[in-house]
């Protein structure tokens, strides 16, 4: 036997909660003394004290989590498990899209810091040569996923190129293809450089692209050094120039890293890769 104080160590809950789920008929005491009025409890209750804590952790009331107990079969280990882990799911996304969100608003910011001010990004129009690629291209769901999907992708087409006996060359170049600003369905494609040779040699399949990526008479481009969360300003800011430049974007925003692979392979992103962001367009005049 364990007294209230005893038990609420144990199941790391307070003693006022337990005289409420008592109140409630949620956990009774084992025993309550006649004349003290003292609460006792066994250990095979902490069961289902957990199981009370873990499904308002899921946001079930009181009363909800009263009649789920009270069912005949109770509430199995296994099938408790299964709830906890979608809401831990849910949570994840949850913090992903706070995430995502709090990015948005310091890129905001900065914006505003900014107006009236020189642009912090030097910005050229160059010539881009055309490229031999292999290439992964698939749809993002959701701005916010960007960096799991972009890691898996990268990791399929490592994969696949030394399926068929080729080396990858350098940079990588994630592009983007969707022609306005979108949070989901996003056009993303990963690629990396080749030798020309492969692209007459090696017939594209269902997932994976061998192309050339055209040359561009005229690009804006930028270097950007920092994480790749945080790039969305030095787009814009790209973005900006173009814009009040008279110029026509006229193709995918390319996203060069120029130093190295973004991911090595074990779930780590580079804390402060080197990135080219280039953007083919059409001069104005």
């Amino acid at each position: 036997m364990f007294k209230i104080g005893e038990f609420s160590k144990l199941g790391q809950v307070s003693t006022r909660m337990l005289r409420h789920y008592d109140q409630l008929d949620l956990l009774k005491p084992s025993q309550t003394d006649q004349f003290t009025s003292y609460r006792y409890y066994i250990i095979d209750q902490l069961a289902r004290l957990n199981r009370i804590i873990a499904l308002k952790g899921l946001g079930f009331s009181l009363e909800q989590i009263a009649q789920l107990l009270d069912k005949e079969d109770d509430l199995s280990a296994e099938k408790l498990r299964g709830m906890l882990t979608m809401r831990r799911a849910e949570i994840e996304r949850e913090i992903l899209d706070k995430h995502v969100q709090l990015t948005e608003v310091e890129s905001r910011l900065r914006q505003i810091e900014q107006e009236g001010q020189p642009s912090p990004y030097e910005i050229v129009v160059k010539r881009l040569p055309s490229q031999s690629v292999a290439s992964i291209r698939q749809i993002v769901p959701t701005i916010g996923e960007m960096g799991f999907y972009c890691e898996k992708m990268y990791a399929e087409l490592y994969a696949a190129l030394k399926r068929v006996g080729i080396t990858p060359l350098q940079p990588e170049i994630t592009l983007y293809h969707n022609d306005e600003y979108q949070e989901t369905d996003l056009n993303v494609e990963t690629a990396v450089a080749i030798q020309s040779k492969y692209i007459r040699q090696t017939p594209s399949t269902d997932s994976l692209n061998f192309l050339e990526l055209p040359a561009a008479n005229l690009a804006a481009a930028l270097i950007y050094e920092g994480p790749f969360d945080e790039m969305t300003p030095a787009i814009l800011a790209l973005l900006t120039y173009i814009g009040t430049h008279g110029h026509i974007a006229t193709g995918a925003l390319r996203e060069l890293h120029l130093s190295g692979p973004a991911h090595d392979g074990e779930g780590n992103v580079q804390a402060m890769p080197v990135i080219e962001l280039q953007i083919p367009i059409l001069k104005a005049g």
